[in-house]
């Protein structure tokens, strides 16, 4: 391997670590015992030879000269191991203060990071001007909001139907609520300016959701009474905003011939799995340029009275007469620049 080379670290698992620290506390554990036993060991030896070296002159031969001095060379080397073995004295600093010197030293490094940071310059504010808290909205709490009101008007779409009799409202509301049997209640029959029946449920007791719900019984009902002998039950639908959905280039069966109404609902349930579509469409209408007859394609706008149905074409586009036709939301243009044309409204 070259010098230049930094050999690869040897990988260490835990357990080694902790093995080599417990080793290591029982070699100091043990140091220690032999390290008082030792010291015990050389005062006594120390003492021995003290004693020798002390009454040499008692003993009846004496010593030899080089006994002596082995004896005075162990005393000498026995100290010199208790110096080592034993700790070293601890020295009291001298109490007398030092000389101060007039001239300030230089701060040391750690002087520096341990002095507190000097304070910024204080900066002038200028008065800001007091915010405005917004005011509170104030609504009585026991009125209802606009949208959370059910709708009370149910209308009843006879733009298909042949009407051959116009009862008076107070007849028409008489038969509905007898055959309504208390449950539900209606006010007031009324007709809008395109023919259809509107019919006012008495709130808050009712409302047209319920009115729609018990359809099959209204229109049994009114059917006679308003001269129409066609079973088909037409379109009932709240009163309520509808979403328009405007269709771009839907192609025509027949070259300047546009369809019914009828016709164009019954088309948009057959090609898009839309059931029940007489009470989810709630207005056609087909969006024709002034003095222009339409040849092959035709704009049209649909009022779905369900926003989830106009969401599902505004994103998946609709099929109509075998093509597939974009969506795109309705925005009211001004009165001369399209007219219209057919409709429930």
């Amino acid at each position: 391997m070259d010098a230049d080379q930094t050999p690869a670290p040897i990988p260490v698992h835990t357990y080694e670590i902790d093995e080599a620290r417990e080793n290591a506390i029982q070699a100091g554990a043990l140091a220690g015992l032999m390290l008082a036993k030792l010291h015990k060991e050389i005062s006594a030896l120390k003492n021995t030879a003290q004693y020798f070296r002390e009454n040499a002159d008692a003993w009846p031969n004496g010593f030899q000269p080089d006994t002596l001095e082995s004896i005075t060379f162990v005393i000498s080397a026995v100290d010199e191991i208790r110096d080592l073995m034993l700790c070293r004295q601890y020295h009291a600093p001298d109490p007398r203060p030092a000389a101060v010197s007039d001239t300030p030293s230089a701060p040391t490094f750690a002087e520096v990071v341990k002095a507190p940071p000097e304070p910024a310059e204080a900066r002038p504010q200028q008065p800001s001007k007091p915010r405005r808290q917004p005011a509170a909205v104030r609504r009585d709490a026991t009125k209802p909001s606009r949208r959370s009101l059910p709708s009370t008007r149910l209308i009843v779409d006879l733009s298909g139907c042949h009407q051959t009799k116009k009862p008076h409202p107070a007849s028409l509301c008489s038969a509905l609520n007898d055959a309504l049997g208390g449950r539900l209640a209606v006010s007031a029959a009324s007709t809008s300016r395109s023919g259809n029946l509107i019919l006012h449920a008495s709130a808050p007791a009712c409302s047209a959701q319920a009115l729609a719900a018990h359809r099959s019984l209204v229109w049994s009902t009114i059917s006679p009474l308003l001269g129409i002998t066609d079973p088909a039950e037409p379109p009932m639908y709240p009163a309520d905003p509808w979403h328009k959905v405007v269709f771009h280039r839907v192609p025509l069966m027949q070259p300047g011939a546009l369809p019914s109404d009828r016709d164009f609902v019954r088309e948009v349930a057959k090609r898009n799995q839309l059931p029940g579509t007489q009470y989810r469409i709630g207005n056609v209408r087909f969006l024709l340029e002034r003095d222009k007859v339409p040849r092959e394609e035709v704009t049209v706008r649909v009022d779905f009275i369900e926003q989830e149905d106009a969401r599902r074409f505004l994103r998946d586009g609709i099929f109509l007469f075998g093509s597939h036709c974009r969506a795109t939301r309705y925005k009211p243009r001004s009165s001369n620049g399209r007219r219209t044309s057919g409709g429930h409204g």
